[in-house]
């Protein structure tokens, strides 16, 4: 059934032409009045002096309160706009009366006179429709008593010579004449009305969309809510496994122990990802992702790449392709641009049951293509937009988790908007899908930078770890992997027993939650540490993906880490912080 198109209220049509009338009111009154001194001055040619001027006096007074009346509707809020309406309606009709009392002289004028008296009464009326918006209420009481008179004064002549035919028709077109300018006066004033009416209903959808996008607004901070307290929640308990996982994987041991062992670090790596994708949108949400611009080689990052992926997708019995020149740059973020093609090639894998997933890189122009290619089920054409909604899953209603949390072409998108970078997607039913990402080309030169050596062994043993968790699952878990690391390990769970440990034994390190119980927070935490026992390198871990807490952590200039950490981030950035803290 169809809506019914919002009607402007009489309220909201009245302040309309109310504001009208001061508008056409700050125009009107200059020429009307030199109108009247013409008019004046004719009358003085066959009356007394004393009359004409009386009657001028009295219409430019008349003029005058008119002019200052209307001027001043606008502002009287207190009134109702009918009544206000009304008031201006007395004014018509007060005007339209001082007007018609030259009339009376008609019959004294000659016939060129009385036909300027006439156009002149007939395009003040004209004028009228106009400035009335033709509002009846406004329109007749200035009219008919200054033109109404004018058919019957031209059809009877009074005065010497007789009425004749010119005289008579005179007359009809007169009233032929007024009758018209009526029902343009109706039709002005339904076109006004109807111009309220569509302008109230644009304010009223604009109020709407606003609503609508408020909510959009709250909807989605809702949702950011939700994730980052989901997120931490769940990382909390999963990040406490890893601790011990990790701590188990530094032992030796041999057979089952060992593939009981592997087998859990592979399943706390694989929620890790995911809680990581949720990570991802909280931090573009928070705007603290900052690419790190540099001049990269395409063709190496896509065989990086390739390695990397290789045995994922030959172990699903898929072919895994490279198609790649060398010498292809572009100035990107390599970390970014290596996220995104993850993402499209764990897509790829997961959707391709048979033949190959192809990475292929062409130049094009002055634009690098790097596509990921798949003979996979495809997408239809309706979902090629929906794909890249978050949480969106093509033919996954049952929710299966090892296909994902269908954020994977959300982040692609964001990152690539992020990067600059135009993102395509290909897709036929049954044929495969072809993602392919557009990279302005950097241009040729000598051979890049050398890649930095591999990482280096680390040892902690004899370091003191200060770790301030106010979950005591946390703390065990880090005490014992941090033990099998070599080091002596202090626990607190608030500030005051923070400082306590820290008098009694300096640490080397300080790992602190960054939210804690009773409103503290790891930040204040390290600053009260720091305060008493001087410089001392820190690192805060938080499951939070709050974009507030990124954002907090990001204006301390403290590392955050966010939980499960998994042991090679751990380790190089314990050993970061102390070289960095070792000079």
């Amino acid at each position: 059934m169809p809506t019914q198109p919002l009607q402007a209220p009489r309220e909201e049509v009245d302040l309309r032409l109310i504001e009208l009338l001061a508008e056409q009111n700050r125009r009107v009154p200059l020429p009307v009045a030199l109108l009247m001194v013409i008019v004046a001055a004719l009358g003085v040619r066959v009356l007394p002096d004393w009359i004409p001027l009386a009657w001028l006096a009295l219409a430019l007074g008349m003029l005058l309160v008119r002019w200052r009346l209307l001027a001043h509707l606008p502002r009287q809020a207190d009134r109702p706009a009918s009544d206000r309406v009304r008031t201006a309606g007395f004014m018509s009709l007060a005007s339209g009366s001082t007007l018609s009392l030259t009339l009376f002289a008609f019959p004294m004028l000659s016939d060129a006179e009385r036909s300027f008296i006439t156009l002149l009464m007939l395009g003040l009326a004209t004028g009228a429709v106009g400035t009335t918006a033709g509002r009846r209420i406004l329109f007749l009481p200035y009219v008919l008593p200054m033109a109404g008179p004018l058919p019957l004064l031209w059809a009877i002549h009074p005065g010497p010579a007789p009425t004749g035919w010119t005289e008579l028709s005179v007359g009809l077109l007169l009233m032929l004449y007024l009758w018209v300018l009526g029902g343009l006066a109706d039709n002005a004033w339904r076109t006004f009305t109807e111009s309220v009416r569509i302008r109230f209903q644009e304010r009223a959808l604009n109020e709407k969309l606003t609503n609508a996008l408020e909510q959009a607004n709250q909807a989605n901070q809702a949702k950011t809510r939700f994730l980052a307290a989901a997120s931490h929640d769940l990382r909390q308990p999963l990040h406490t496994i890893g601790l011990l996982v990790a701590a188990l994987s530094l032992r030796q041991m041999e057979g089952r122990d060992r593939e009981v062992v592997d087998l859990l670090s592979q399943v706390t790596v694989a929620l890790s990802e995911q809680l990581d994708q949720l990570l991802d949108i909280s931090k573009l949400d928070a705007g603290v992702v900052a690419p790190v611009w540099k001049v990269v080689d395409l063709g190496e990052m896509l065989r990086m790449h390739h390695a990397e992926m290789r045995a994922i997708i030959e172990a699903k019995g898929l072919r895994a392709v490279l198609d790649t020149p060398t010498g292809v740059r572009c100035r990107t973020d390599p970390a970014l641009v290596l996220r995104v093609l993850r993402n499209l090639t764990e897509n790829a894998v997961k959707f391709t049951e048979r033949g190959s997933v192809t990475l292929r890189l062409r130049v094009e122009g002055a634009t690098a293509q790097v596509s990921v290619e798949d003979t996979g089920r495809g997408i239809p054409p309706v979902e090629h937009e929906r794909v890249f909604e978050e949480f969106y899953q093509v033919g996954n209603p049952e929710r299966d988790r090892s296909k994902g949390l269908g954020l994977g072409l959300s982040i692609v998108r964001r990152f690539c908007k992020l990067l600059g970078i135009g993102v395509d997607l290909r897709s036929d039913v049954g044929r495969g899908t072809t993602v392919s990402l557009a990279l302005p080309l950097h241009g040729q030169g000598g051979p890049l930078p050398a890649p930095g050596a591999p990482a280096r062994v680390h040892s902690f043993a004899g370091r003191t770890v200060l770790v301030v968790d106010d979950e005591r699952s946390v703390r065990i878990g880090m005490r014992v992997l941090l033990e099998e690391l070599g080091c002596r390990c202090l626990e607190a769970s608030a500030g005051e027993e923070a400082l306590q440990q820290a008098r009694s034994h300096k640490p080397d390190v300080i790992l602190a939650d960054l939210r804690l119980r009773n409103g503290e927070t790891g930040i204040a935490v390290i600053a009260q540490v720091v305060a008493a026992i001087g410089p001392t390198p820190a690192l805060l871990i938080s499951g939070d993906t709050a974009p507030d807490r990124l954002l907090e952590a990001q204006r301390a200039g403290i590392t955050l880490l966010h939980k499960p950490v998994g042991l090679p981030v751990l380790q190089e950035e314990l050993a970061r912080v102390l070289e960095g803290a070792a000079f």
